[in-house]
């Protein structure tokens, strides 16, 4: 983790898109709920069953930490199609570029899993490297997201709401995460004009189409108007 200064994007669908932006904040997901069945888990536990108890600790050391822990998930790019295919939807929704002033986590990707350090859960030291480690690492098979993670520690209050039943929290725009681009998808219904009445009183954003290149496998964009107050 380091502090940096970096255009960042964020992709989304259509039903969620205007809400994102005229309520100026960004939904937090958890390990356990996310679409990637090897989350927080990059690990060989073994065979036997040593490695099924281990394997069923750790699942649940996981659950535990996503009751008080999210993130949010940022990528390097925007131009890539499969993003625009998995989480906008399959292009109809949108992708959102932030200029991000804060610590974050770039993902590391491995092709194969690490031998569970078992033992080292029984020190906090020890624990808190097999959590810094299993944040950061995925699956090779996903580094098209190229991806960028700031992680969330819920309040005592959102705690309290996680563990009667809520489902969604957000994270707020702010002076380290501000909004720069607005990119439509080329399947989506969304205009400018909705986004620009959104955006109210909140200035300084590109809003922009996006297309299919003509000559390789990438996004690109055709500029509208620069918002204007």
């Amino acid at each position: 983790m380091f502090k940096f200064k970096k255009r960042l994007y964020y992709f989304t669908g259509p039903n969620f898109a205007l809400d994102v932006v005229s309520r100026r904040h960004l939904k937090i997901s958890f390990p356990n709920e996310v679409n990637d069945l090897f989350e927080m888990m990059p690990f060989d536990f073994g065979q036997g069953k040593k490695a099924k108890d281990m394997r069923l600790d750790w699942q649940n050391a996981i659950a535990v930490h996503s009751q008080e822990f999210g993130f949010i998930s940022f990528s390097e790019r925007w131009d890539v199609p499969s993003m625009w295919g998995h989480y906008a939807e399959s292009y109809a929704g949108v992708c959102l570029g932030f200029d991000v002033t804060e610590k974050l986590t770039k993902m590391v990707y491995e092709s194969d899993f690490k031998e569970f350090p078992y033992e080292d859960l029984g020190t906090e030291h020890g624990k808190k490297q097999i959590f810094a480690y299993a944040q950061e690492t995925k699956s090779i098979h996903w580094q098209f997201e190229v991806e960028w993670r700031r992680f969330v520690h819920l309040s005592e209050d959102e705690i309290a709401l996680k563990k009667r039943g809520a489902r969604h929290f957000f994270t707020p725009f702010d002076h380290k995460l501000e909004l720069k681009e607005v990119l439509i998808g080329p399947r989506s219904n969304l205009t400018s004009k909705q986004f620009r009445k959104a955006l109210g009183s909140y200035e300084g954003v590109d809003i922009k189409t996006v297309r299919a290149s003509f000559r390789n496998y990438k996004m690109t964009t055709q500029k509208l108007k620069k918002l204007q107050k």
